[in-house]
Parts: structure tokens; sequence; C-alpha cells
């Protein structure tokens, strides 16, 4: 003789006011021709879900010391677009050197991210004295704790974290500070905030350092250049950085080089029967 199973379900779906979480509840109740006790199951999971991605680089915005042979790099952090903003929490930025280039390497200054700061947004938040507790050997740890505050609220706008020196034991070497991802050990770990609940931001696109000294201390190359308005003719060439937000007109031929970082800003333009061009070396003698 064959048994009749029935079963019969009943759902109740809970939405929070706070709208933090999505709570289903299952109950259901089985008959075998004997009771059985209601089996339920309950299933709890988060409405909101983090969305902070983060870009990361390293520059050197304060001008390499040839005289005295020291490099500074600075860090930089951004949410990777419009659609990724985050509050910034704890951070654990980590990167590799050649310690047969470089050496000594130590917290210059710290920059936008330091004491109490103001956001966009007119939060406040505090962060702890920046350290490089857990560096060793080749790889550097940089790290800044958020004590406390909502979380700097963090856009596609570069903010500068803090500014390592390093001592420059080759002269004749090249410069590579590379980032350690997160497919790597130890990561770079970049945390957000959201109402009091810390997460893990997403990583997005890490920005590395390399350059050669002789590059950096060519004496007739400018440290950076900034090219508005109408862009002249030719070549414009920095050690580390090109920004632009002209216009390169018709039957011109122009190209940027830099070492590190060229920008093309809002409103930059190359009109028709225009030529452009853009690389990333070392800086070529005689540019504009």
């Amino acid at each position: 003789m064959k048994k009749k199973f029935e079963i019969t379900k009943s759902k109740n779906l809970l939405l929070f006011t706070l709208g933090l979480f999505l709570s289903w509840q299952v109950q259901g109740q089985i008959t075998t021709g004997e009771q059985i006790a209601p089996a339920s199951l309950y299933v709890q999971q988060p409405l909101f879900v983090p969305i902070g991605q983060y870009d990361v680089r390293l520059v050197e915005e304060q001008s390499i010391d040839c005289d005295n042979n020291v490099l500074y790099a600075d860090i930089e952090l951004r949410a990777s677009s419009l659609s990724t903003p985050f509050r910034l929490a704890d951070q654990n930025y980590r990167f590799t050197y050649d310690m047969a280039i470089l050496s000594n390497p130590r917290l210059e200054q710290e920059l936008d991210i330091a004491g109490f700061v103001v956001g966009s947004d007119g939060n406040g938040s505090f962060y702890g004295a920046h350290t490089l507790t857990g560096t060793l050997g080749d790889v550097i740890s940089y790290n800044v704790e958020l004590a406390g505050g909502a979380g700097f609220l963090m856009d596609t706008t570069w903010i500068s974290i803090g500014r390592m020196a390093f001592d420059i034991i080759d002269p004749t070497g090249c410069i590579n500070l590379d980032w350690i991802d997160e497919s790597s050990f130890p990561p770079t770990y970049i945390g957000e905030i959201d109402n009091g609940n810390l997460f893990k931001a997403d990583e997005g696109v890490y920005g590395s350092f390399s350059a050669c000294i002789d590059d950096l201390c060519a004496e007739d190359c400018p440290f950076s250049l900034g090219l508005p308005g109408t862009v002249p003719d030719g070549i414009h060439s920095a050690k580390v950085s090109v920004y632009s937000d002209g216009t390169v007109m018709p039957g011109s031929n122009v190209s940027f080089k830099a070492g590190n970082d060229i920008t093309l800003d809002v409103g930059f333009s190359v009109e028709p029967q225009a030529e452009f061009s853009a690389e990333i070396e070392g800086c070529v003698s005689g540019g504009n």
C-alpha cells in the first residue's frame, strides 16, 4: 500500500523598515498518516551590499632630490567610478621595491587622510597616525586606521594618502615600485564603512611606479607639465607627469611623453586633421 504525502507550506516575507535585511521564513508540515512536528527553515540575506571599488597608484608628486639621492613616492587613492563610491575605513597599502636600488624606506609625510578630515558631504572622520608596521625586507606595509566617524567619502577624485621616502643607493639604476594585489600575500587591503558596519572594498586598478633615475634627474626636463588651452605643436615631455584639458588644433602634430602618468582631463580634445599620441617613457631631452 502506497503512503500518501501531503505537504502544506506558509511563507512570510518580512522586510525590515531599516532596509538592512531580508528574512524568509518557511514553515511546513509533512503527514504520512502520522503527525510529525512542523519543520522550519530560516534564511537571512542582507539587502544592502557595499559597492565600493578603489583604484590606487604610486606617483612622484614631490620632485626627486638628485643632489642628496632621495626618492619620494606618494600613495594616492580614489573610487574606480561614479557608480562605486565608498566611505574609507582601515587601509593597508602593500608594495615592493628593489633593495639593490633603494634603501631606508620611511614615512615622510601624512597627507590628505590624516587626523580629523571632513568629506565633501560634510561628515567628519578621524584617522590614526600612519605607520609602517609590518614592513619587512622588500615589502612596504603602509597602514592607516579609521579611529572614528562616518568615513571619508571617496569619489573619482585622486586623494593623497601619504608620502614615502627612499634613499637611492644606485643612481644609475631604474626604480620599480610594484603593488601587491589580492592574488598575492600580504595583499593591499582597503576597507569601507557603512552605518558603522565594516566591509572590504573591491580592488580595481593598481598604478605602479617605474622610472630610471637618469631620466628623473635630467636637468632639461620639467618634473611635471600642464598644457591648458591650445596645445602647441611638437613633443611635450616631463620626468613624471603630463596633464592637459586643452585642444590639439587642425594641422598639429602633438605628442605627450611622461615617465609615469599622462592625464587627459575633461575638456581635452583633438580636432580633425590633427595628429596626437601619448606614451609612458623617459623624458625626452629637448622636448617642449
